[in-house]
Parts: structure tokens; C-alpha cells; sequence
């Protein structure tokens, strides 16, 4: 019906329009609105059209490995089949043009800033002081140096994992551009920083998705029916995810009087139609005679054209800053902080985070959905599991969106409970809780000529040899440890606390960290081979006194660690800042013993489960088979005997 070529180029060169169109309407008055010189019409052009694309290949690259990893075939040994090998190309290519776009923008992009050419940048070599000055060029080195990895493991790889691989890569590699944008600006960034952590990977995998759809379809690829459902599922879930994120960064961004009178609100208004063209054209595939290969193409073609367009935008100051003055408090952390904190204040001062309060609230909706389908099945799932799972991700909410995760934002103390809430308590909660193996359980494995499933993917990530490196002890302890002194005694700190999706990074590391520690030592789900549980033990007392040190230390240090931000930040009700560290380091020494005792008493009912249960097996052997220890020694006294007479 279509030519899925001439849709594309047709949605590249509309794309291409659209941000030059844009670019040379809006003229000098972006840049008067950033109070930033402007450099030419030429520049603006080069560097909005080359963020244009650069957004455009992470979205394909993105996109495809998802298609590679969720809607292709693998051989018994876990390699890609000919669909797979199709998924990979594409990523490759996908993800050269990336590196190409990311690399020419640092440069690019520093100029922009400062207000020349890049010719006249390069010429002065005044590249290295706007890249310490600015965070909008290092987020494309990041991006570089991503996409450079995805490229070379897609290039390199013909296994399933590592697909999976890219995907991780490419998935973290769409983020920079944005949350050093509008995003991670001004009144409300805490709550538009998490929204478009969300956004962008949401909108990005269906570019790239229905692209490797629509060719998969038409070449006559696999599994027709199944690539079908499966791109459905994925692309409904992904425009959800998209729209209710979308609407609230227009909220915070885009006041409703400026949506039709200023260039920004008209690009993202056009965004938004495409995403309903979006969302119509997925639900029509397969319908009314229109073939879903047909219908996978345009619509594929049209996210392209709307993540152009929204790249576009992304170049204009947001017209809710135009014109407004932001406090210290609205500058740093978001919002407004005018009461010191009490037990109540805690309590009821609630900043919900978008990625972590909403990862609580899913997991504990997904994990009850998992119960009751056992239950419906007629299989029995322990009660004790389920309450571990619900308090951990209860204590996961109220440690990032309550008053305590709000006030960590802007005292150390109050960061350090949050820390250690991440790192020691919430972890053992939710490792307790098993969730893999639930999953394992509600999920079918798939039939002989049927495509991977979850349950598959799920066992060959946990029995791959990444996940034997992570539980490992001599990777599990180390990180750990690294995480508490290369973290807060080295600049990093200092670096990361001035940005909400600092905060963001640092609250998942701890997560995950304490999560795969306490794996190694408690894990109920299946993975790679661990210590025997006296081995384990050993494993938790070694952390003990390295946990107990730092808290020492920091107690007793006289450096106000982070200080330039806690300073600047200017609290109202004047916070003695080396006292409030020291009550850190007071929490950070206490708070490391509660759940020390937790996984012991955890770890050693395991064991004595387990010796419970190899008894159990024993006896049962030798009431059928007879006692074959007793036989072979009464076998061997009699051997004896017989050889000394």
C-alpha cells in the first residue's frame, strides 16, 4: 500500500522543514530570551537540525534493539536469528549517525552557548573553558561516548544479551539532551526532571520499534502475529507512559495562555497531534484491510517527525521562566523550603518522585496482579513473601517522597536516612520478597517454535555471566564500599547534589547496590552459584566495620562535604551545616546495625531450612534405597576385619 522508504524520507524531509522553519521564525529572540548572544542564522540552523537528527538516531537506536531483544527469534545458544541479525543492523547504523551528530555537537553546541561560530570557537580555543561552564556540551559527550559503545557491541555481537546490551546503553544515552534542558530548570525541575526521564525513553522506543516492525512485516519475517501483538503491547504502554508525562511537563513548562501565541507552545502542540496520529494509526493496524506493516511504517514515520519537532522546542528557554525570577530554593532543588523539618512536617511535606515513587506504586500493584494469578491457578504463594515485598517498596516511597526525601534534597542528615534506607533496609525487603521467582512462576515458557518470552529472557539474564560477575563477592563488596567513600569524600558529592537528576542517579545506585549485595547474601531467586551460607555470613561481618569507619569519619571531619551547594542553597532558618553533617555521619553509623540483624536472622533461617530439607531428602533415600553411608562403613569395618585376620 505504501512505500515504507519514500514514507520515511518523506517524514525525514517534513522533519527537517519543520526545525529550519522554526529556527529561522523564532530568529534572535530565542537566544534574547536565554540572554545569550546570537551567533547567526547559520549557526542556529546547523545546531538545530543537527540536534534534530542526533534525537532522531537515538530514538532508532533505541527502538531497534527493543525490536532485537523483545520481537525476534534465538538459536539454542542464545544467538540472534535472521530477524535479530536484521534488528542489529539497524542499530549499528543507527547508532553510527548518532556518534557522528553527538560528536559534531559538543563543539556545536558550545558555540551556541557562547554565542559564535564554531569556526570562530575552534580558531580561538575556547572550547575546553564553555565545556567547564556548561553542561549542555558534556551531555553530548556522554551521548558520544554511548553511542560509540552501543555501536561497537551491535557491531560485534550476535547474542541475545548482547542486544540486551544496547538496549541499556542506548536507553541511558537518550537522557542527557534532556535533563539539561527546560526540564532541569527552574520551579517544579524536581517533578519535570523525573517526568521527562520517563518521556523520552517512552516516546524514543517507537521510533525505532515500528520502524524494525514495518520491515519485519514486509520482508515476511517470523512469527508474524506474535511481532504484532508484541509491538502493540509495547507501543500502547510507550504512548501512555509519553502522554501522562507529556502533560505533565506541559503543565510545568507551557502555561495555557501561551500555547498558540509563542513558538514553543505551537512546536508542542504539533507534537502532541502527531502523537494521537500516533496512537490512531498503532490501533488501526490490521484493521479495515490496512496491512499492519503499512500502518507500523507511517506511524514509525510520524514519531520521527514529532521527536524532531519536540527537539526543536528544546533549543527555546520554556515560556513559564520568560519574564520571572527564580528563589535560591526554586533554583537548586525545585521548590521552596521555609520551615525546618519536624516529626510532622515529614510526615505531610510530600514532593512525589517521578521514577522511584512511581517504580514503588507499579511494583506493588504488578507484584499483587502476580499473587492473584497464582492464586486463580490454585498455587500457593507465602504470605511472608508478599508483606516483605509491599513494605519494601512502602518504605521505597516514603523514603523518596515524603518530607525525608524532600528535605534530603537540602540537608545532609536527612539525605544520609534516605541513603541508608536505599542501601540497607529497602534492598533486603525486596530481595526477601523474591520477586524473579514470582515471575518465573506466573509466566508461561514459551512452546517449541515459539519466540523467546519474558520468562525465558528473565533466566538467561540471571544465569548469564554479568549477573555471576554482579553477585559476586568480589564485586558486590568493593562497589559497596566504593559507594560510601568515593562518593562523599571526593568532588563527586559536590557535583551531583546541585542537579535533581544528580539526586535521581544517586538514589538508584544506592538502590541497586544494596539491592545485588544483599542478593549474594539472601537471595531467594534463582541466579549463579553462591557461597554456602557460612561463606555469606562472612560476607555481611566484612562489611560491618568499613560501614561503621565512615560513619566515624564523618562525624569527625571538620570539611563540610558538599558545602558550596548546602551554602548556596541559603536555608531560611539557619541550619549549622557541620552540625547537621555530623548528625549524618551519627545516622550513618546507627542506621548500618538494624538491618545487619535483619539479614542475619534472615540468612540463618534459610540455613537451617535448607539442612532441615537435605535431612528431609536423606532419610526419605534411605527408607527406600537403605542407609548407604551406614553400609558402606559397616562395608569398610568388615574389610578391616577381614584383613587382620
Amino acid at each position: 500500500m505504501f512505500s515504507t522508504r519514500a514514507v520515511w524520507a518523506g517524514a525525514a524531509a517534513a522533519a527537517v522543514v519543520a526545525v529550519a522553519g522554526a529556527t529561522i521564525t523564532a530568529g534572535e529572540t530565542t537566544y534574547t530570551a536565554a540572554g545569550t548572544a546570537f551567533p547567526g542564522i547559520a549557526q542556529a540552523l546547523c545546531y538545530a537540525v543537527l540536534r534534530a537528527v542526533a534525537m532522531v538516531a537515538g530514538a532508532l537506536t533505541l527502538g531497534a534493539s527493543v525490536y532485537t531483544v523483545c520481537c525476534t527469534g534465538t538459536t539454542r545458544r542464545g544467538r540472534v536469528g535472521v530477524d535479530g541479525y536484521a534488528g542489529l543492523r539497524v542499530v549499528e547504523r543507527a547508532a553510527t549517525i548518532w556518534l557522528v551528530t553527538a560528536v559534531a555537537l559538543i563543539p556545536v553546541t558550545a558555540a551556541d552557548i557562547g554565542g559564535t561560530t564554531t569556526v570562530e570557537l575552534l580558531r580561538a580555543g575556547t572550547l575546553g573553558p564553555l565545556l567547564d561552564a556548561s553542561e549542555k556540551p558534556k551531555a553530548w559527550v556522554v551521548v558520544a561516548l554511548l553511542a560509540a559503545i552501543v555501536a561497537l557491541v551491535a557491531r560485534l555481537t550476535l547474542s541475545w544479551l548482547g542486544a540486551a546490551a544496547t538496549l541499556l546503553f542506548a536507553a541511558i544515552g537518550v537522557l542527557p539532551p534532556v535533563l539539561v534542558g527546560n526540564a532541569g530548570e527552574g520551579p517544579g525541575h524536581d517533578y519535570a526532571t523525573g517526568a521527562v526521564l520517563l518521556f523520552q525513553p517512552a516516546l524514543s522506543v517507537c521510533c525505532g520499534l515500528l520502524w524494525c516492525a514495518s520491515a519485519h512485516l514486509r520482508r515476511g519475517g517470523a512469527h508474524r502475529d506474535t511481532v504484532i501483538h508484541r509491538v502493540r503491547m509495547l507501543t500502547t504502554g510507550c504512548l501512555i507512559v509519553a502522554a501522562a508525562t507529556g502533560l505533565l511537563l506541559v503543565a510545568l513548562l507551557l502555561p495555557p495562555d501561551r500555547m498558540v501565541t509563542t513558538g514553543y507552545g505551537r512546536l508542542v502542540l504539533g507534537a502532541a497531534i502527531l502523537g494521537v496520529l500516533v496512537a490512531l494509526l498503532a490501533w488501526r493496524s490490521g484493521r479495515e484491510g490496512i496491512r499492519a506493516g503499512d500502518m507500523f511504517g507511517v506511524a514509525g514515520a510520524t514519531v520521527l517527525v514529532a521527536i524532531a519537532v519536540l527537539a526543536a522546542a528544546g533549543v527555546r528557554p520554556a515560556p513559564a521562566f520568560e519574564g520571572r525570577r527564580f528563589t535560591a530554593h526554586e533554583a537548586f532543588i525545585g521548590f521552596d523550603i521555609v520551615e525546618p523539618p519536624t516529626a510532622l512536617r515529614l510526615l505531610t511535606f510530600w514532593r512525589f518522585d517521578m521514577v522511584l515513587g512511581s517504580a514503588a506504586l507499579a511494583g506493588i500493584v504488578l507484584y499483587c496482579a502476580g499473587v492473584l494469578c497464582l492464586r486463580r491457578r490454585g498455587d500457593g504463594w507465602s504470605p511472608r513473601r508478599t508483606l516483605s515485598w509491599i513494605l519494601g517498596c512502602l518504605t521505597l516511597l516514603v523514603a523518596t517522597s515524603s518530607g525525608i526525601g524532600a528535605y534530603g534534597y537540602a540537608m545532609f542528615s536527612l539525605h544520609m536516612i534516605t541513603h541508608m534506607t536505599l542501601n540497607m533496609v529497602v534492598p533486603v525487603l525486596l530481595v526477601l520478597g523474591a520477586p524473579m521467582t514470582l515471575l518465573l512462576r506466573v509466566t508461561r515458557p514459551a512452546g517449541k517454535g515459539e519466540l523467546r518470552g519474558v520468562r525465558e529472557g528473565v533466566l538467561a539474564v540471571l544465569h548469564s555471566r554479568p549477573s555471576a560477575v554482579l553477585a559476586h563477592p568480589g564485586f558486590s563488596i568493593p562497589v559497596f564500599v566504593v559507594t560510601l567513600y568515593g562518593l562523599y569524600f571526593t568532588s563527586l558529592f559536590e557535583n551531583l547534589i546541585s542537579y535533581h537528576w544528580g539526586h535521581v542517579l544517586m538514589n538508584v545506585h544506592f538502590l541497586i547496590v544494596g539491592y545485588l549485595f544483599y542478593w549474594a547474601i539472601v537471595g531467594i531467586d534463582p541466579g549463579p552459584r553462591r557461597l554456602p551460607h557460612l561463606g555469606r555470613l562472612g560476607m555481611l561481618f566484612a562489611i560491618m566495620p568499613f560501614h561503621a569507619f565512615f560513619g566515624v569519619v564523618v562525624m569527625s571531619t571538620a570539611t563540610v562535604i558538599g558545602g558550596r551547594f548546602y551554602t548556596n542553597l541559603q536555608l531560611p532558618w539557619g541550619i549549622d551545616l557541620l552540625a547537621d553533617q555530623h548528625a549524618g555521619g551519627g545516622i550513618a553509623w546507627v542506621s548500618g546495625e538494624v538491618p545487619v540483624l535483619l539479614v542475619v536472622g534472615a540468612l540463618l533461617t534459610q540455613w537451617i531450612t535448607q539442612d532441615r530439607r537435605t535431612a528431609v531428602r536423606t532419610d526419605r533415600k534411605d527408607e527406600t534405597y537403605g542407609d548407604s553411608d551406614l553400609d558402606a562403613y559397616n562395608a569398610m569395618l568388615a574389610e578391616l576385619a577381614r584383613s587382620r585376620r
